[in-house]
């Protein structure tokens, strides 16, 4: 018998805590919904959507927004409308490396037309394909363009579609406009200015959850997540559990599970849930404003966290009734969140954490998944508070590592100067010696040297994303700051990711750093 098992003791549906995983509804964005509401309502009325920016940080749930919405208009079409005919198109830039406005158009074909992706033409061939596509679907056609920024400064699409009818490219009766994702802040401004007037209609902006938001929509993915985890209506008999094969035919899980990114939270959304068990903690919901911790070390965050989730819980045990309240939809109808599986201080300390961070609802979710995890693979009966760190600092090694990888050759080689310094016990070290370093990497693996301004700045990107630390000690030789270098990643790590790359991947770290005297 093999230990493979088709349940688990943890989790019952694991699947809606995954990246892939989208909500029907967001309460917590009913605002930002309603203004998208608005730029789609045209389409309903015969006359096209309007083209509309979606923008703000990963996580906020954008995507979810365009697609729920889109998913609400296509309804309408189908069961409510005589007249509208609508073909919508999703297109994930990023994912397909659509960096070029030929590349992107060649994709919207494909999906439009179910064929192979034309390549060999030129780019007006293929946008006069693109728009051909649309003159045989015809009717409203909305195009949504995630990662929008990825095309970066090949703009000749994004004046090309929104001004299609205008233009001649589409016939009389095709209605096309586009939904551009980003969360990238800047992008639009860096756009030339006759592209920013016909692109863009209406522009929404999803500011970063907070951390009482991100307890709502955890709290509504693990009622769906997790066994002997529920929604309960106030004023309603208690829910029936989903079946194993998935079925969500019951009233409240499908309420739980169709509002997973958000919307206001009521007044009471930080009242804490009674314990079940006597080893559940009675630590309450927390809300840490994310201001009054940047700059923290992650050991002072986790203290703080820990400190204001139990002297909330000494205040509220008393008061604590049956659990706490979840606003699962904009009706009105209030649902208690209760778990024999989480201890009560879980939710809130993962919100906190993602919250003080940058209010990545989808962050906050894997912290959750990773937590339940590693509770299952120890086979502790509950998900506590242990798990949830831990699983915030594997996390985070992960992205780590996964940003080393991606890293540019040139990157990757300032890397393994400072990794071979590191290990020759070196660091912390000047830009100087790291340079020096560089050099002979980039002469042992044949790569071209970067002058030593240019290299300072990969280094200080090294700096940005968490993988080397840069710290100003003193004036340099000619009056400027002067900066010192460490490595943030265990040694063991770097030396990993760079033996896997192609350019480095023979290079003796410790003799290179022992083959050079520092000035």
């Amino acid at each position: 018998m093999t230990q493979f098992s088709e349940t688990s003791p943890i989790f019952e549906r694991e699947e809606v805590l995954r990246e892939e995983h989208y909500p029907d509804d967001l309460p917590e964005r009913k605002g930002e919904m309603d203004d998208l509401h608005m730029s789609l309502a045209p389409a309903a009325r015969g006359v096209g959507a309007n083209n509309v920016f979606l923008h703000g940080k990963a996580g906020q749930g954008k995507t979810a927004a365009a697609q729920a919405k889109l998913s609400e208009l296509q309804h309408h079409a189908e069961e409510e409308s005589d007249h509208l005919n609508l073909t919508t198109c999703y297109v994930s830039c990023e994912s397909h490396d659509l960096s070029t406005s030929y590349k992107a158009a060649s994709r919207i074909y494909q999906e439009l037309t179910g064929e192979t992706r034309p390549t060999g033409y030129a780019t007006d061939v293929v946008m006069d394909m693109m728009f051909e596509a649309m003159n045989d679907i015809g009717g409203t056609i909305i195009i949504v363009l995630d990662e929008i920024d990825t095309l970066g400064d090949d703009d000749r699409i994004l004046y090309s579609l929104p001004r299609a009818r205008a233009q001649g490219y589409v016939d009389d009766h095709v209605f096309p406009s586009i939904i551009g994702i980003s969360n990238d802040l800047q992008w639009r401004d860096n756009l030339s200015p006759k592209v920013k007037s016909s692109l863009y209609d209406d522009s929404v902006l999803f500011s970063p959850y907070d951390a009482t938001q991100l307890q709502q929509i955890l709290r509504r993915r693990a009622a769906k997540a997790f066994r002997d985890t529920d929604l309960v209506p106030v004023d309603g008999p208690e829910p029936s559990r989903p079946a194993d094969d998935g079925d969500e035919s019951d009233s409240s899980d499908d309420a739980a599970d169709s509002s997973d990114d958000a919307a206001p939270p009521s007044a009471d959304a930080t009242a804490t849930a009674s314990p079940s068990t006597e080893s559940r903690s009675t630590a309450s919901a927390a809300t840490v404003e994310p201001e009054a911790n940047e700059g923290r070390s992650p050991e002072a965050l986790s203290a703080t966290t820990d400190t204001v989730a139990s002297d909330e819980a000494e205040q509220q045990t008393d008061a604590t009734i049956e659990g706490t309240p979840v606003q699962v939809d904009n009706s009105g109808q209030e649902y208690i969140f209760r778990s024999e599986i989480l201890t009560d201080d879980v939710i809130p300390l993962i919100a906190a954490l993602s919250a003080q961070d940058t209010g990545d609802a989808r962050q906050a979710i894997k912290y959750l998944r990773k937590a339940g995890e590693l509770a299952d693979k120890s086979d502790e009966p509950m998900v506590a508070a242990e798990h949830a760190r831990e699983a915030q600092a594997l996390v985070e090694r992960e992205a780590v590592v996964e940003a080393m990888r991606e890293m540019t050759t040139q990157a990757h080689l300032a890397l393994a100067a400072l990794t071979a310094l590191e290990l020759s016990g070196d660091a912390p070290v000047r830009a100087k010696p790291i340079y020096g370093v560089y050099k002979s990497i980039a002469s042992e693996v044949d790569a071209d040297k970067l002058g030593q301004r240019r290299f300072k700045d990969h280094l200080r990107e090294l700096d940005m994303q968490g993988i080397a630390d840069g710290e100003k000690v003193a004036a340099g030789s000619i009056g400027g700051p002067a900066w010192q270098y460490q490595l943030q990643v265990d040694t063991e790590i770097a030396v990993e990711v760079l033996k896997d790359t192609t350019r480095v991947a023979n290079i003796n770290f410790k003799t290179i750093g022992d083959d050079r005297s520092l000035p």
